[in-house]
């Protein structure tokens, strides 16, 4: 298994049929590389932190202290701006200590995609890719290297795929939406997020989930994407591809659920099906 960007990349090589992303290719980028893509599942990217005696859920933030403490602006977990939104809990005079993938990711893509929506500075100065410069910071090689780097690290903060987290066993923060509710990365936010996008009105599904209005949406959701490689395949080796999918869609919303996932909802299913069918073969 590797990240999201070299998951696209590998799309180049002869064997591959499809790779999978949270970040979105738009279509005039799918239509000269001769791909599909569309929506498999739903997840949230969690805010993850190691600090004594806060528990899942205990901790509240929003976007523009996020942006801050990954500015480097706010360096203590005992500033008076995170003091400000958590004035019931207690927290240590302790120097903050920002993880973030070093490797191209799609939840980079996702964090960085929310950082750059609330926070001006961070969108002109590093904006929202797979693979950013970061101005601060320990770098991890992959998802169970960062979640080993906050599990090892007290005052730690990074951001990973909800269910991981979970699965880690690591405390995670409610982060603030456009409505000003605080809410947990949890499939209610996911749902909520996502339902408020008119998938029939996307090119090729590109859409993002992050950021978006509801009083439930959890503000850094995102949405696993396929990208299938059609140009230089037979029809009946993409098809196939998309009878897997077809089977998983079908029989996998329990699996995709016991992973804190989001199955997709039957209309959407339904609108990708459509979108096979329309597609032509390109290049064959």
């Amino acid at each position: 298994m590797v990240g999201s960007l070299a998951g696209v990349l590998r799309l180049d090589q002869p064997d591959i049929d499809f790779a999978a992303t949270d970040a979105p290719i738009n279509a005039a980028e799918l239509k000269k590389a001769g791909r599909q893509q569309f929506p498999i599942v739903m997840g949230a990217i969690a805010v993850v932190v190691n600090l004594d005696g806060i528990g899942p859920g205990s901790l509240r933030l929003t976007g523009p202290l996020l942006a801050d403490i990954y500015l480097g602006k706010i360096q203590s977990w005992s500033d008076p701006a995170i003091k400000a939104v958590n004035p019931d809990l207690t927290l240590p005079d302790l120097r903050i200590s920002v993880v973030h993938r070093k490797d191209g990711s799609g939840s980079t893509f996702v964090f960085t995609e929310y950082l750059s929506a609330l926070n001006d500075e961070w969108k002109a100065k590093y904006g929202a890719n797979t693979l950013i410069s970061w101005p601060l910071g320990t770098d991890a090689e992959g998802t169970q290297n960062l979640i080993r780097a906050v599990r090892e690290t007290k005052g730690a903060i990074a951001y990973a795929e909800s269910g991981q987290a979970q699965r880690a066993s690591l405390a995670y923060a409610l982060i603030q939406n456009r409505s000003g509710k605080f809410v947990k990365p949890e499939p209610e936010g996911v749902q909520a997020a996502a339902t408020s996008i008119d998938w029939a009105q996307t090119a090729d599904f590109f859409a993002s989930l992050t950021d978006r209005d509801g009083d439930a949406a959890y503000p850094i959701s995102t949405a696993v994407f396929a990208v299938v490689q059609v140009s230089g395949r037979s029809e009946h080796r993409y098809r196939r591809v998309h009878d897997l999918f077809r089977l998983a869609f079908a029989q996998g919303a329990g699996d995709a659920a016991a992973l804190c996932y989001v199955p997709l909802p039957k209309a959407l299913v339904a609108q990708i099906e459509q979108y096979w069918a329309r597609q032509e073969p390109v290049g064959n």
